[in-house]
Order: C-alpha cells, then sequence, then structure tokens
C-alpha cells in the first residue's frame, strides 16, 4: 500500500507545497515539489505531473493481490488520502461528515491508520 499527502513549508512570506508518495517502509516513491502553499491540495495534485500521471494510467500500481484472512479474491493497491483529496479510482479518502454510520467510521479509523505511514515518513525527514 502507498500513501500520499502534502506538507506546507513556510519560510518568510511564502510557502512551496511538497506533495510524496511512500510506501510501508516510509520509502518516498515519488515526490511533486512546486506550487503556492495557499493552494489547496487537489487542485495542487490534479495540476501536477504527478496527478496527470495517475489520471492517464502512466504510474503503474502494481498487480491486485490476495490478502490471507480476507473474503474478497483479490484487492487493488491505491494511494490513501486525506479529507483534501477528490475521490479518484486510485486515492482512497477518509468519508465526510459527522453522522456517519458505524461502518463508515470504522473505514475512517482504518484509513487514518494507514494514513500515519506518511505522516511518519515526513516525520522522519524533518527530523533528518
Amino acid at each position: 500500500m502507498v500513501h500520499c499527502n502534502t506538507i506546507n513549508y513556510y519560510k518568510g512570506f511564502f510557502s512551496l507545497v511538497l506533495m510524496a508518495i511512500s510506501d510501508s517502509h516510509y520509502n518516498f516513491t515519488l515526490v511533486e515539489i512546486g506550487n503556492y502553499g495557499s493552494n489547496n491540495d487537489s487542485g495542487f495534485l490534479s495540476h501536477s505531473d504527478m496527478g496527470r500521471a495517475l489520471d492517464d494510467g502512466s504510474i503503474n500500481f502494481p498487480d491486485s493481490e490476495h490478502l490471507e484472512g480476507c473474503n474478497l479474491s483479490r484487492l487493488p493497491y491505491f494511494l490513501v488520502g486525506d479529507e483534501a483529496f477528490g475521490l479518484q479510482p486510485w486515492l482512497q479518502r477518509p468519508y465526510p461528515g459527522k453522522s456517519l454510520t458505524e461502518k463508515k467510521r470504522i473505514f475512517n479509523y482504518r484509513l487514518s491508520r494507514a494514513r500515519r505511514v506518511i505522516e511518519n515518513a515526513f516525520g522522519n525527514l524533518r527530523a533528518g
């Protein structure tokens, strides 16, 4: 599983967006740097080289795999993002809102746990 997130670095009067994808071992596998921090993450992704490559299929995800203990035959790989991103076939994000069913709250919790990997990767980068 890979993850996606953005971080704004503020320095003086401007900021740049650093958007990255990492694997489950905190290794950055794809990085996009640019645009101003005042632009929203979803807009930055959709107008970036990374976003265009994800949309047109230029970035090849690994083949779907069977997960041990899962009833489904095969599960696809996808990116995990936060609420700032729009839902895409290659990107999962939490359900919006506060009045969610128990299943949706559980999904959001588990997705949040998966997003901790990219948060920790950025934490390791900062501690560097």
